[in-house]
């Protein structure tokens, strides 16, 4: 059997590989901790992305394996047993590398769902096609993992009268296919956070968190282009350590991603001064003056339509006061959107003035600083 000792390239594939996936478990911990300690809203997105952790955790055993097994070496120098095994686990990593991928793409969008639950219908029709889209294409290349090659031990075995399919082909489909979906998940949630009613420096935080899973196209535009080099290599044991490492990459870079959304609840508490409070109180400022002139207009008529306002206030969970004692120790962002109807003399309804409150958004899933969080 080869070992990693004299196997630099299959040494520099694990050791890339570990180390990403180290990174994408650590991240995912500290997500589980934010959503399930702190903020305690713990969703279905978060079994998703652990489900993918596992998954990439595996990924890169099965990478071991295979350098153990002599990826990274010249196939001349393997023997018939080593063939059999690396194919064995390359096989296998396969199945849990796009398994990873579904997972992870299906929990940032039940992601986008929770926190953009009350946007438009065209957003949520958008949503339910992307969704459609991704559990397709992780069936579809789970199928053609598992069975590209009837009987399934064909795929390591190499015996003859097996029916395979097209490896090339498929590999070269699926990547384009998840390019795309790639693309989509960015794409989707840009158009709604520009219409929430927040600061422009939140809304350009927002998409930018959001846009940081733009690194998962490039690394998987990285990875294709690899796949490219394998596929006409006549040496595909030594030129493999490339599209493995590659996919490591993708699948952990998709994951850390994904958490990072959800870490700012944990980055106020740790370090405050990332996300100064400064132009949330400005904004908050900006908002209650507009509420206070909004309420010494002269009546509407009852069909003329009434503009709603989105309130940003420090609120404490008990006091329904505004003090600056409040405001000092309840830093957490509401945002609130306030309805105030009026009705004029001819209606035999003077001063009479409708108000609903406390109707959080979808905004205050984001920028909430959960320091305070029920």
């Amino acid at each position: 059997m080869a070992t990693l000792n004299n196997n630099p390239r299959g040494n520099q594939a694990v050791g890339v590989s570990s180390a990403f996936t180290a990174l994408a478990t650590l991240t995912v911990l500290l997500r589980l901790y934010t959503r399930f300690s702190l903020v305690k809203c713990a969703g279905l997105e978060d079994y998703f992305i652990t489900l993918a952790m596992l998954c990439s955790i595996g990924l890169t055993v099965c990478i071991g394996v295979q350098a153990a097994n002599g990826m990274g070496q010249h196939i001349k120098t393997l023997g018939d047993n080593e063939m059999r095994q690396s194919l064995k686990a390359f096989w296998a990593s396969l199945i849990v590398y796009y398994l990873s991928l579904g997972l992870t793409k299906t929990s940032i969008l039940l992601q986008y769902r929770r926190v953009f639950a009350t946007t438009s219908r065209t957003f949520h029709i958008a949503f339910w096609a992307v969704m459609a889209v991704v559990v397709c294409y992780t069936i579809w290349t789970e199928m053609v993992s598992i069975f590209a090659c009837v009987p399934v031990r064909a795929f390591w075995t190499k015996e003859t009268g097996a029916k395979c399919i097209n490896q090339f082909a498929t590999w070269f489909t699926n990547a384009a296919i998840n390019i795309l979906t790639d693309f989509a998940l960015i794409i989707l949630p840009i158009p709604v956070i520009r219409n929430l009613n927040l600061a422009r420096r939140q809304k350009q935080a927002l998409i930018g968190i959001f846009a940081v899973g733009g690194l998962v196209c490039i690394v998987s535009i990285m990875r294709l282009h690899s796949l490219v080099r394998i596929s006409n290599s006549a040496d595909p044991t030594y030129d493999n350590p490339s599209p493995a490492t590659w996919s490591s990459v993708e699948t952990n870079i998709g994951i850390i991603c994904s958490c990072l959304p959800c870490l700012r609840p944990l980055i106020v508490r740790l370090v405050p001064g990332v996300f100064s409070s400064k132009q949330y109180m400005q904004s908050a400022s900006r908002t209650n003056a507009f509420s206070r002139s909004t309420r010494r207009r002269s009546a509407f008529p009852v069909d003329t339509a009434i503009p709603l306002e989105s309130k940003i206030s420090h609120r404490s969970s008990n006091e329904e006061g505004h003090g600056a004692d409040e405001e000092e120790k309840d830093t957490r962002i509401r945002v609130q959107t306030e309805v105030h109807i009026s009705f004029d003399d001819d209606n035999d309804l003077n001063d009479k003035e409708s108000t609903v409150k406390r109707a959080d958004s979808c905004e205050s899933l984001i920028i909430q600083d959960p320091a305070k969080a029920v």
